[in-house]
Parts: structure tokens; C-alpha cells; sequence
């Protein structure tokens, strides 16, 4: 398995970010994610990134990869629908399509090649990333049905709800 390279491919990439279509699915599914979790409105012209609580990237040294704006810890389902539309309008002659499980959703070719803007960040290797998303296989081109993230005051960790 291998990802495609979004830090080599950025500028094919970037060039299909402001779509109409691939916008409207993040601000939607998105924003599912922020006012479900924090209840915050995600609105047109904001980025994931600005949304990051987690600090897997403080180790960093230089310069960050622009397409890490586009990444959230533990907010790949919400993201996932956005990467299949923009996977779709940059490599059109794959069939692109959603692979999940409760443990990580991600677009995939099926052959070798993920398109994954947060498991590639971190450094999760694609061999993983593909273990934990194939339990389910969607049809290509179909969207995950996402909806509200779980409030940070009830979200379940390791079987047991947090305090608020």
C-alpha cells in the first residue's frame, strides 16, 4: 500500500480545493464534527487544521505541509467524504472509494494507492491506515453518512464517559 503523495502532488491537489462541490461537503460534514463535538460553527473558508486539540505535530521541525491545514485528529469520518471528492477530481481514472470501520474511515483506490490527508500527516504508515479502515467497503463514489460528532462532555473513551 502507499498513500498519494499530497506534500509532491499539492499543487495538482490544491487547484481542486475551492470546487464547489468539494467545499460544500466539507463545510457540511465538517461542521457536523465541530458543533457536535464543541458547538462551533464550521463555515465557509475555514480550515480543519484551525481546529486542531491534539499536539501530534509540536515535534515538527520546519516548515509545515500546507495540505496539514486540511487535517483533525480523530475527525477522519467527517473528513472523509471531502478527500473522496477531491481524490475524484484529481486522479479521475480511479475508481476511488470509502473504506471504514469504528477505528478510521479513508479513500481507496482499489489497488494499492489511499488518498488520506490526516494518517499520512501523522506518519501512520499506509499499510495501517488500510488495516484499520477495511472493515466496510463502499461502492466508488459514494459518501459516508456522517452525522453529529459526540459532545467532548459524553464522548466515550476507553468504555467509560468523561467527566465534564
Amino acid at each position: 500500500m502507499e498513500y498519494y503523495d499530497l506534500k509532491k502532488n499539492w499543487r495538482k491537489v490544491k487547484r481542486h480545493l475551492d470546487h464547489p462541490e468539494v467545499q460544500k461537503i466539507l463545510v457540511r460534514d465538517f461542521n457536523r464534527f465541530t458543533w457536535g463535538r464543541w458547538r462551533r460553527k464550521f463555515k465557509p473558508g475555514m480550515l480543519p487544521g484551525d481546529f486542531e486539540s491534539c499536539d501530534w505535530q509540536f515535534n515538527h521541525r520546519g516548515r509545515r505541509p500546507a495540505f496539514w491545514r486540511y487535517t483533525k485528529h480523530s475527525a477522519c469520518h467527517w473528513l472523509v467524504n471531502f478527500s473522496l471528492r477531491l481524490a475524484e477530481r484529481v486522479e479521475p481514472t480511479r475508481a476511488w472509494r470509502i473504506i471504514t470501520s469504528d477505528e478510521h474511515s479513508t479513500v481507496w483506490d482499489g489497488d494499492r494507492l489511499l488518498f488520506d490527508f490526516n494518517f499520512q500527516a501523522m506518519g501512520i504508515s499506509p499499510q495501517e491506515c488500510f488495516d484499520l479502515a477495511y472493515k466496510e467497503e463502499l461502492a466508488p463514489g459514494k459518501l459516508l453518512v456522517v452525522h453529529f460528532a459526540e459532545h467532548w462532555k459524553t464522548e466515550v473513551y476507553g468504555g467509560e464517559k468523561m467527566a465534564a
